[in-house]
């Protein structure tokens, strides 16, 4: 099997290409950072650190590269491929569309089979979004020829840190990553006959497991990286250390997970053992992941079907209220007040401009009063205790 994958950034190497490599695939990875085509061209082998209280490396072998900026290296790489991936981020993803466009036809002229595309990428609605781009650059019969399948990527493949050991030079390819290994993606999209890939689980409806990706453990993380910066934490593992983030970070991910559980009907229980572990991994010390890296991109993150205003949304519209996520956007808005130097009177209007909603909108008006208490720089336990008493205050007008 030949597998192509745009992007061998931290996604692609360190949970995309190790998948397809064990699988027994030839993986070419097609990227135009050159310090990274000419480390695989000249290894052809990356090392792989699967990090807790037993660290693993391996070797991922097997790996080739085509330079992106190549369009003839980048068409051949697709037209031999039997499957591929998009591992570049959401901001990327329009760059990689003329190579993978040109390849789509040169298939087409050969009479290849359609080629799948796994987009892992965190994106609500990505699929509909690489189709928009695609229909700009080919035929509907050439678009016949490509799946577009959304994944779930919930490995955490936080950004390493590059020290040189023993005097030895960094290998730029090296990479660290938890343990957890598994790709739900969406059944239904496939083109033909679905690949065995050990990890990859095929699931529909899938939106059951975009939203549970975006609005549980996204958004659990992010809440973790903005209360932890607030309190000065550097590191994700410190900030869900501190009791009241737990617990914080557990209700606003409960709140998510009684939404989804009623929207799609799907047992809770899962949901709920879905959160302990995810709970457990965001204490994984081995990974150093950041608040700082958790925590960036406040607008996107904000943004109306995103992870905190999109999980905010979805609770609300499922009957309940959802007074921790606000919590959580409260903090993500502090932050994002005190990075930009902004006034504390502009707060209200910022919001509004980030999530989309109206001042009057009633996770505006909770994330508000939640932020007056961030704003007074009041300690943790009596944001809680806010959060508590406001949670309390809505159960009544509900019920």
């Amino acid at each position: 099997m030949n597998a192509v994958i745009f992007g061998a950034g931290n996604i692609g190497r360190g949970f995309i290409g190790p998948l397809f490599s064990e699988a027994g695939a030839k993986v070419t990875f097609i990227d135009v950072s050159p310090v990274i085509v000419a480390r695989i061209r000249q290894d052809g082998t990356y090392p792989l650190e699967i990090v807790g209280e037993a660290p693993i490396v391996k070797q991922i072998k097997n790996i080739y590269v085509a330079d992106g900026n190549d369009r003839d290296a980048a068409v051949r790489a697709i037209l031999e491929a039997d499957i591929a991936a998009t591992c570049v981020g959401a901001k990327a993803i329009q760059y990689i569309i003329p190579n993978l466009a040109a390849g789509i036809r040169a298939r087409e002229a050969a009479g290849r089979s359609p080629l799948n595309l796994l987009i892992c990428e965190n994106l609500m609605d990505a699929d509909a979004y690489i189709r928009g781009l695609l229909e700009k650059e080919l035929t509907a019969a050439q678009l016949e020829q490509i799946g577009l399948v959304e994944t779930s990527v919930g490995r955490m493949v936080p950004s390493l840190k590059q020290d040189p050991e023993n005097g030895q030079a960094v290998n730029p390819l090296r990479i660290a990553v938890e343990e957890y290994c598994v790709l739900p993606v969406d059944e239904a999209a496939f083109r033909g006959e679905i690949p065995q890939i050990p990890n990859m689980v095929p699931f529909t409806p899938f939106h059951y497991y975009i939203e549970r990706k975006l609005f549980i453990h996204n958004m659990g993380h992010a809440v973790c990286a903005y209360l932890g910066q607030m309190l000065g934490h550097t590191y994700i593992w410190e900030s869900i250390g501190n009791p009241l983030v737990r617990l914080l970070a557990q209700n606003a991910m409960l709140e998510s997970a009684g939404a989804l559980s009623k929207k799609y009907r799907v047992d809770c229980v899962p949901l709920l053992q879905h959160i302990g572990d995810l709970l457990r991994r965001f204490g994984n010390r081995a990974l150093g992941d950041t608040c700082a890296r958790v925590g960036a991109d406040i607008p996107r993150k904000l943004a109306r079907l995103d992870r905190l205003t999109g999980a905010a949304c979805t609770v609300l519209e499922q009957g309940a209220f959802p007074v921790y996520i606000c919590t959580g956007s409260a903090a993500a808005l502090h932050c994002y007040m005190k990075e930009n130097k902004l006034s504390q009177a502009d707060a209200e209007n910022t919001l509004a401009s980030l999530t989309g909603l109206g001042a009057d909108h009633p996770i505006t008006v909770c994330t508000m009063e939640m932020y007056a208490y961030f704003a007074a720089e009041k300690e943790l336990s009596e944001i809680f205790a806010a959060a508590e008493e406001k949670l309390h205050e809505k159960l009544g007008m509900i019920v």
